[in-house]
């Protein structure tokens, strides 16, 4: 480490379409030629990170992935019903309670809201059968295990896999059942994969986030409401923590973007731009190793 150039480790965090972001924040990197020795993702961040680390190259991720957000088989998914409107009429009301008595009907009765092979034909899409072995930068995608509630760092097998299991958002997604595991999402204990970084070997880790303040509470007027912010505010304190282990955090402002919210894919990358770009002059230096561990920890 005294005379070496350290490796530089990306932790991608998850936040559904907010995580189109983080494109933008590569973009900027590879612009400037600033290298990514290793990249770690939990959730969309596992998506764009594998989908990166398999072809370094920003002008394919963005059009593998518009081509795949315009396919049926995203469309399929109809990400949008998980989508409140604004309450600024009765009627907008009445449809966002109704909706929420609908979804928790489904929730108590199906064993994810979104069926299974949606879910498998969308990441057979987007990773075929590309494995771990052939990316070009080293990667790892986090997941939670519900049933010894450890975490799983994937660094071996079927990419599309991984994946899947990083993403499967508890609930919503089916979950990923392999090796005596059942797999969801994970965002719920490791939002940030600043450990995942580490264990590949990264010397400086550089997570890339979505905001560390808890979002407004709104009515919290059903008991639905109320675990859910409950459930919220137990993973942000986890997630803070969690951040606190990384150098350099660099947070992307998303403003209120929903986490379904993939049509705004344009804007999205633009905040990731605008992100990295204000971070460049110490990016460059962590680059050239000439940034010192901690000095520009986040606060």
């Amino acid at each position: 480490m005294l005379f070496n150039k350290p490796k530089i480790g990306i932790a991608l965090a998850g936040g559904g379409a907010k995580g189109l972001a983080q494109i933008g924040f590569l973009e900027i990197l590879e612009k400037n030629g600033i290298p990514i020795d290793i990249i770690s993702g939990t959730s969309i961040g596992a998506v764009i990170g594998a989908a990166y680390a398999l072809e370094p190259d920003i002008k394919k991720l963005k059009a593998t992935l518009r081509i795949l957000m315009e396919s049926d088989v995203f469309r399929d998914l109809k990400l949008d019903k998980f989508k409140s409107v604004e309450e600024d009429h009765w009627f907008n009301r009445i449809r966002n309670k109704l909706k929420m008595s609908l979804t928790f009907a489904e929730a108590a009765t199906r064993p994810s809201l979104i069926p299974e092979m949606q879910v498998i034909r969308l990441f057979d899409e987007l990773f075929g059968e590309k494995t771990f072995e052939d990316t070009e930068i080293p990667f790892a995608a986090v997941a939670l295990d519900l049933i010894s509630g450890e975490d799983v760092l994937f660094r071996e097998g079927l990419i599309r896999d991984a994946v899947r299991a990083s993403t499967a958002i508890p609930g919503i997604f089916p979950t990923v059942n392999m090796d005596g595991k059942m797999l969801v999402d994970g965002g719920v204990t490791a939002n940030a994969p600043i450990t995942a970084a580490k264990k590949l070997g990264a010397d400086i880790i550089i997570g890339v986030i979505f905001g560390y303040e808890p979002s407004p509470p709104g009515k919290l007027e059903s008991s639905m409401s109320v675990i859910l912010r409950g459930d919220e505010l137990a993973k942000l304190k986890l997630f803070r923590m969690l951040i606190e282990k990384a150098d350099y955090v660099v947070e992307i402002d998303t403003g209120n973007t929903h986490w379904t919210d993939f049509g705004v894919y344009e804007e999205c990358i633009e905040k990731g731009k605008e992100a990295a770009i204000s971070h460049l002059d110490k990016l460059k230096r962590i680059s050239r190793g000439s940034l010192l561990r901690r000095w520009f920890s986040f606060k």
